[in-house]
């Protein structure tokens, strides 16, 4: 078995560093090469693309939002009892966030806008977040009326009760935010509302790494009235729409190796026609038509495969000085970055030298079985 193969690795070589006697064959084969490098280094440098966006996205998410989210079953407020306490106590690497509230108006330079307010017990500042900042043209040091539908008697009759405050900050953006949002300290909010029991408690972890863990780590340790939302599951379409555009891009680009793999057949087909004599020498001299099968599909994987896999290095080398210089910059205040990123991970890179190969054997195949079927004494006409 070792020396069939040996044979035929000899034969597979010879035939290809031959190529150079045969002009015509040698410049398809080449193009089939260069096809095969191209696809592949394109198919890296998308898919490296894309990681280096989303990979950035997710990060702003594990760092401006919620990691996991406890919510109340049945009804709209949490159970009572000590067990959010017991939680800070025994998780102090989370953040643990009760909150309650409901709808007010904010009133600031440019008018009146309908707002959510959230009164959190570990607050001791205001923070605005950028979608109510935008609207009201407000920032931090910002003077800003919260009015809500809570009544007081007043010698004009009942007003909606209103507070004066202070903005200390704006809050991070988070790429799904698309609601106005007002966080006060809890004292600030009962004056504006009747506070009851909280409705939601958000978890953060100190380590934004572990975003994506917070809710595993909590789930045994919640009353059974209360549902804990994950990382994944707070932010499920944002994600599902990053890995279909993963998916739908990584397959158009795709198509390029589908188009390097007909050359390659093409190429093939071309290399057996010029072959044919050499093949009936082969056959009649005792070598199986499983053999010749064989030895086309070496040369198709000798020509694709190896582009493919040079077209592999090339491009994780390319995206990696892209990101490493910065050489793509980005328009500062519209993105979240300054510059293009690409990220080269090891599974892209395994996929797409999987593609290269996949591809270039499956286009052997149909040359490699009509070389092999060809008639013995057809092929000596020509000799």
């Amino acid at each position: 078995m070792g020396r069939g193969v040996s044979v035929l690795g000899f034969l597979a070589g010879r035939y290809l560093l031959g190529l150079g006697r045969r002009t015509h064959v040698a410049t398809v084969s080449a193009i089939s090469f260069g096809a095969m490098a191209l696809g592949a280094a394109a198919l890296v440098l998308t898919l490296a693309l894309l990681e280096g966006f989303q990979a950035t996205i997710r990060a702003q998410l594990a760092e401006a939002g919620v990691h996991a989210e406890l919510r109340p079953r049945v009804g709209r407020v949490l159970p009572g009892g000590g067990w959010i306490a017991q939680l800070r106590a025994r998780h102090p690497e989370l953040e643990v966030r009760a909150s309650s509230g409901g709808a007010v108006w904010c009133l600031g330079g440019d008018g009146a806008v309908p707002a959510e307010l959230e009164a959190v017990d570990t607050m001791s500042r205001v923070e605005v977040n950028r979608v109510l900042a935008a609207r009201l043209g407000v920032g931090a040091g910002s003077e800003l009326t919260i009015a809500s539908p809570k009544l007081v008697l007043t010698p004009l009759g009942p007003m909606p009760t209103r507070r004066r405050v202070v903005i200390g900050a704006v809050s991070p953006m988070r790429p799904d935010d698309d609601r106005a949002v007002v966080l006060v300290p809890t004292r600030i909010g009962a004056a504006l509302l009747d506070l009851g029991a909280p409705r939601t408690v958000a978890l953060r972890a100190k380590d934004p790494a572990q975003a994506w863990r917070v809710a595993s780590v909590v789930q045994a340790e919640i009353p059974k009235g209360v549902e804990v939302v994950s990382f994944a599951e707070l932010n499920r379409p944002l994600l599902a729409a990053l890995t279909l555009e993963r998916v739908m891009i990584g397959f158009g680009v795709a198509l390029v190796m589908a188009v390097a793999a007909l050359n390659l057949l093409c190429n093939l087909a071309l290399l057996a026609a010029e072959k044919r004599a050499d093949v009936a020498l082969l056959t009649a001299i005792g070598l199986p038509a499983s053999r010749v099968r064989r030895l086309f599909v070496l040369l198709g994987l000798g020509v694709g495969a190896l582009g493919g896999v040079l077209g592999t290095l090339l491009g994780g080398a390319g995206a990696w000085i892209l990101d490493r210089t910065r050489a793509l910059p980005l328009p500062r205040g519209v993105f979240i970055v300054s510059h293009v990123p690409f990220r080269v991970t090891p599974g892209a890179v395994a996929l797409v030298l999987g593609v290269s190969i996949a591809a270039a054997l499956l286009a052997s195949l149909a040359p490699a079985r009509a070389a092999s079927r060809r008639d013995v004494l057809e092929g000596l006409r020509y000799e």
